[in-house]
């Protein structure tokens, strides 16, 4: 594999060793199967989803305290009623509440959708699908949940 190799959409060695585990996996994730793909596995550059927060990590203590507000629930269910995942009232109280912290952390969006998956049962809901979140929101999909 020569260094200067340029793959689809302009894509560079470079340019793979420089992102995030979770945008090589937003990479990785369309081209499975493809040169690109196969070149960001043979780099040995980690791609897969990232892991949940640790609960002993500041960051998840806080996302579990604006998760107890009655605010969350509100947007959580507001999000479903308005026919989208849950998550898209979260993510949006997250990244309002946490800013970088929630949006550069990789694992700070699986943590709320698990958190949001708690909230939802707990409330009586049933996942029913995934949908795409709106443009404005960090996650890019998540549950969509119907009242069981």
């Amino acid at each position: 594999m020569s260094e200067d190799e340029v793959f689809i959409g302009g894509v560079t060695r470079a340019w793979l060793r420089a992102r995030s585990q979770t945008e090589r996996y937003t990479v990785w994730k369309p081209a499975e199967g493809n040169h690109l793909a196969r070149a960001i596995e043979l780099l040995g550059l980690p791609y897969a989803e990232p892991e949940p927060l640790p609960e002993e990590d500041a960051l998840m203590a806080r996302m579990r305290e604006l998760m107890a507000e009655p605010r969350a629930r509100a947007a959580a269910v507001e999000a479903t009623l308005d026919g989208l995942p849950a998550m898209a009232g979260i993510d949006v109280l997250m990244h309002e509440e946490l800013g970088e912290a929630y949006r550069r952390n990789e694992a700070a969006v699986p943590t709320a959708q698990n958190l949001t998956a708690e909230l939802m049962t707990g409330l009586g809901y049933t996942a029913s699908g995934h949908k795409d979140l709106p443009a404005r929101c960090v996650a890019r999909s998540g549950v969509y949940w119907k009242r069981g």
